[in-house]
């Protein structure tokens, strides 16, 4: 055990006395592990428990104030830091239970493949599109052809070939805006691989 008083040592280690904190911490480690194991049951958790007090003492030495005994104050922190934790699994606990059973009820999976709705969407907006539009859009994106040979083609301008592009890719945008962040996810997936 420690030699000293309880207050005295504490207010060593406010005074940022490494020695004193780290007298303390061997001291006390082992039999505080075995406190909070009786909570959690799992030897992991309680190390990780004990360790959280620990740390936490020494960043918040300044602040705090000990009306007990050091020993009290830190079996005190233990106990409310596992009751805590064991509250954090019953909460994941009841939500995963939750979302298993909502699973089991589920019938459709559509929202898993969104890719397919996203395919399904861009013709259906390119469907949408003004007939000249659509022709000069689909010219450009689907058999590559160039501006200039689209107007060719079409007995058209490059500036106009090139407005109704600027529309047809603003008029796209607008409707597909809610896929954003999955032609992102897609394309990071497809570098991946």
């Amino acid at each position: 055990m420690l030699t000293g008083d309880d207050r005295q040592i504490f207010e060593a280690i406010k005074m940022d006395d490494k020695v004193a904190y780290e007298k303390v911490f061997r001291a006390y480690y082992r039999s505080m592990t075995a406190y909070a194991f009786r909570f959690l049951g799992n030897l992991s958790d309680s190390e990780s428990v004990v360790q959280d007090v620990f740390l936490r003492l020494w960043q918040n030495r300044r602040d705090i104030s000990i009306n007990s005994s050091l020993l009290h104050y830190l079996f005190k922190s233990i106990k409310n830091q596992c009751v805590n934790l064991l509250e954090h699994e019953r909460i994941k606990t009841r939500y995963q239970d939750m979302v298993i059973q909502n699973e089991a009820e589920r019938g459709d999976y559509g929202e898993f493949f969104p890719e397919l709705d996203l395919m399904k969407r861009i013709e259906s907006a390119i469907g949408a599109l003004p007939p000249k539009r659509q022709e000069i859009f689909r010219m450009a994106r689907e058999e590559g052809l160039k501006y200039r040979e689209i107007a060719l083609r079409l007995n058209l301008s490059v500036k106009t070939v090139e407005t109704q592009m600027t529309l047809a890719l603003k008029q796209l945008r607008e409707v597909l805006k809610v896929f954003k962040h999955l032609v992102l996810f897609l394309m990071l997936g497809v570098k991946g691989n």
